[in-house]
């Protein structure tokens, strides 16, 4: 009778001593009455062991999840985001006035169309250069972010940091890529596939602002999450959310879109019918990065169509925000103007002649 081979270990087995996390899981999983949510100190030290992976991937898949159903509070996003900023990315300091930090969700479009590079590209035109950041497959949706989308349009998407800040600079426009800018981070995606849910991880990626860009608009959706993390910004100055579509930067035609301030007294409501808009409109997203390209590209060439009109508004409104509009029609028109002049065309092509040098 052959010898039994050694059984095979278990996926359950670990020689990491599981002590030090436990406690981290206990405070956010137990039952309604024991639930706690985490200080700052102790979600710095949570998520410094989880991206370390100091703990093993159940523990550390127990703990976003059970944190997911109790929701995240604002102490433990600041302290996962502060912990990711200052530990674990590559920030880069261009040498440019008022850059703004235009973070949308890493997971991208599914069903609508990806239109931060037409509205990075015409903000720069307009006098703000901005920063697009991100990567790709990340769940739940695994969309199309701007990444894809700038590779299709022909602009440099997986420049090293050093690169980007020189392309910003040089062009004012620039996309940092998870992979390049915050390995750590993005090692972390095949465990987050697993679980079929949004985390706390979703949120706290929009915050990284590895420029530390003066000025920061982000894109959220859920209103509970909004008013938690009205607080947890990361411009330097001046930053705002919006619930665009899918929860990005993109704002509907026809929609009363909601801005949210730092300060609740600074929020801008869009009034549909004061702008014009007498109904609501919809962009479908392509099937790909390719369609999702070609169609930023028309924006770029032409005012005409629905995907032109939606960026044409959200340029105008970001113009507002930061002072370089005197309202928001204005922005709009400035927009408008700077596409039926070329210029949104000759900044496109500037960015896809880059080569990062």
């Amino acid at each position: 009778m052959p010898a039994s081979s050694p059984a095979s270990p278990s996926i359950y087995e670990s020689d990491r001593d599981p002590g030090p996390f436990i406690p981290f899981i206990q405070a956010v999983g137990r039952g309604e009455k024991l639930k706690r949510d985490l200080t700052y100190e102790e979600s710095v030290l949570a998520l410094r062991q989880i991206v370390q992976q100091d703990c093993s991937a159940a523990q550390a898949g127990a703990f976003l999840v059970t944190q997911r159903v109790k929701g995240e509070a604002v102490d433990e996003v600041r302290g996962f985001t502060e912990l990711l900023r200052t530990e674990t990315i590559t920030q880069i300091r261009p040498k440019v006035d008022g850059l703004l930090d235009l973070a949308v969700p890493y997971d991208g479009k599914e069903k609508t169309a990806q239109l931060a590079p037409a509205i990075a590209l015409i903000l720069a035109e307009a006098g703000m250069p901005v920063l697009l950041h991100g990567d790709e497959g990340v769940p739940t949706k695994a969309g199309i972010g701007p990444g894809p989308v700038l590779r299709a349009m022909g602009i440099a998407d997986d420049l090293a940091p050093e690169a980007v800040e020189r392309m910003l600079e040089s062009v004012g426009v620039g996309y940092l890529s998870a992979a390049r800018f915050a390995p750590q981070w993005h090692a972390l995606l095949p465990l987050r596939r697993q679980f079929g849910l949004r985390t706390v991880l979703n949120s706290v990626e929009k915050l990284l602002n590895p420029a530390n860009a003066p000025y920061q608009v982000s894109g959220f959706f859920h209103g509970n999450y909004i008013e938690r993390l009205r607080a947890v910004q990361t411009g330097a100055k001046r930053s705002f959310i919006v619930q665009g579509e899918e929860g990005s930067v993109e704002m509907a035609i026809g929609r009363k879109s909601h801005v949210f301030a730092e300060d609740p007294a600074d929020d801008l409501i869009l009034d549909p019918v004061a702008l014009g808009h007498s109904g609501r409109v919809r962009v479908p997203g392509p099937a790909d990065a390719a369609g999702h390209a070609a169609l930023n590209a028309a924006v770029l060439a032409s005012t005409e169509g629905d995907a032109a009109e939606q960026v044409c508004l959200t340029v105008g409104v970001i113009l507002f925000l930061f002072d370089l509009a005197q309202s928001v029609q204005d922005g709009i028109e400035r927009a408008r103007r700077t596409i039926e002049r070329g210029a949104a065309q000759a900044r496109l092509d500037r960015a896809a002649a880059f080569n990062g040098a």
